[in-house]
């Protein structure tokens, strides 16, 4: 009786691992069908390579080599990094997270492993500092959009690239996108209106309300915020802002 049970156990597990194997290639199937239309650089997809930025085994030479590919991606790999700042994990991603650690090794050696959402973010934003886009102004209106998404994250991403290119595309209009930019100021993470703050000055977009989101900072707890607020504070005072703009309001 012993022996049988032991064998029905076995059986039983057994079948559990073919089921549970088969339903994480079929997401993983899916998943990688959904990939198909990203961009892909070398014969490895976008994601592939934003992988190699913080994942698992990631180091200097990988993210170096991240860096590059998407440099060669050209507008189509920034358009891909822009969408990945508003990465969600869906119950596809999710579920197939959780059942990964159950397969057999030599099923996960042939599978990608499940990297979380804010991961991926938190790669897109690293990588897009650290390539030339060659048309920032057909970036700039999605960029200034997200500053505005449901996510946290996704506005404290994409606060820190709008700033990234006030200082490094001096040619770009933010003029029609100052209304968008001041409603930012209103927001709740003071990263978010440091990076703000200091693309609409260096926009020169400013006025009262730019010292006027800055000053509620000046008691947080954490004293590199109180500091570069005070910093920053320091410089607006000596910059453009009080200055009169044609194009201001």
């Amino acid at each position: 009786m012993n022996s049988e049970g032991d064998t029905n156990s076995r059986t039983a597990r057994r079948r559990y691992a073919i089921g549970v194997g088969a339903v994480v290639l079929l997401l993983a199937l899916l998943w990688m069908a959904q990939r198909s239309a990203a961009p892909s650089h070398a014969g490895r997809s976008a994601e592939s390579w934003l992988r190699g930025v913080f994942g698992t085994g990631s180091t200097a030479n990988s993210q170096r080599a991240a860096i590059a590919a998407f440099r060669e991606m050209g507008a189509s790999g920034i358009a891909f990094l822009i969408e990945t700042l508003d990465r969600r994990d869906s119950p596809m991603n999710r579920l197939y997270r959780r059942l990964y650690p159950k397969l057999p090794a030599a099923i996960r050696r042939r599978l990608d492993e499940p990297v979380e959402a804010d991961a991926l973010a938190d790669a897109a934003s690293f990588v897009l500092l650290n390539v030339r886009d060659d048309t920032p102004e057909r970036t700039l209106p999605r960029l200034v959009q997200l500053l505005a998404a449901e996510n946290p994250q996704t506005r404290l991403h994409a606060a820190s690239v709008v700033q990234h290119y006030s200082l490094n595309y001096p040619n770009l209009d933010f003029a029609g996108f100052r209304s968008d930019l001041a409603r930012a100021l209103n927001d709740s993470n003071d990263w978010v209106r440091i990076n703000v703050v200091l693309a609409m000055n260096k926009a020169r977009l400013g006025g009262p309300e730019l010292a006027a989101a800055l000053k509620p900072a000046l008691t947080n707890s954490n004293g590199t915020i109180r500091r570069a607020m005070e910093s920053i504070l320091e410089r607006l005072g000596t910059t453009n802002i009080d200055d009169p703009r044609p194009d201001a309001p």
